[in-house]
């Protein structure tokens, strides 16, 4: 039996659609949107998916039921599969590899998940002004247009020199 999960990744709701299903006892969530938001980068080439966060690495395969994680093979509470075109895998599982917590609250249909922060994005190199500095190219700077010559005549107004075009109105008879 499939049914709708709710997920909270570290107390906030993880919104998903397809939303994460209960399979025969185990949580099983789609790659996106829930285990994208969980993991750095994810791959999926053919049927092998490809999990990455910090330094942890975990590669599945669609169809079997054993998974690599930082170089041990582990035995998945449900084998990851494909169905409409969407890969699932076990949530609790990927969740754990990465060094996190699941707790399940069934009269809620809830699970809710504990990551640290990931570390994958680096900090920038703070500024150095001492540090040698790359020079600016000149790309383009526009020339200013000519002058050019203004009306200097004042008093009465000139007529108009081109005539108003109009339409004839049409009058029924």
């Amino acid at each position: 039996m499939l049914a709708a999960i709710v997920v909270l990744l570290n107390g906030a709701f993880l919104p998903s659609s397809p939303p994460a299903r209960r399979l025969f006892g185990h949580i099983v969530a789609p790659l996106a949107p829930v285990i994208t938001r969980i993991a750095d980068r994810v791959t999926l080439d053919g049927d092998a998916i490809v999990l990455v966060r910090g330094a942890h690495e975990c590669a599945f395969r669609i169809g079997v039921p054993t998974f690599r994680c930082d170089a041990t093979i582990r035995l998945a509470a449900v084998t990851p599969f494909a169905r409409a075109g969407i890969a699932y895998v076990p949530l609790v599982d990927v969740v754990r590899a990465f060094g996190g917590t699941a707790t399940y609250d069934a009269p809620s249909e809830t699970i809710a998940l504990t990551l640290a922060p990931s570390t994958a994005v680096d900090t920038p190199v703070p500024f150095d002004p001492a540090a040698p500095q790359a020079v600016p190219t000149r790309i383009f700077t526009p020339q200013p247009a000519p002058a050019t010559p203004q009306a200097s005549e004042s008093g009465e107004p000139h007529p108009r020199r081109t005539a108003i075009p109009a339409i004839p109105s049409r009058v029924p008879d």
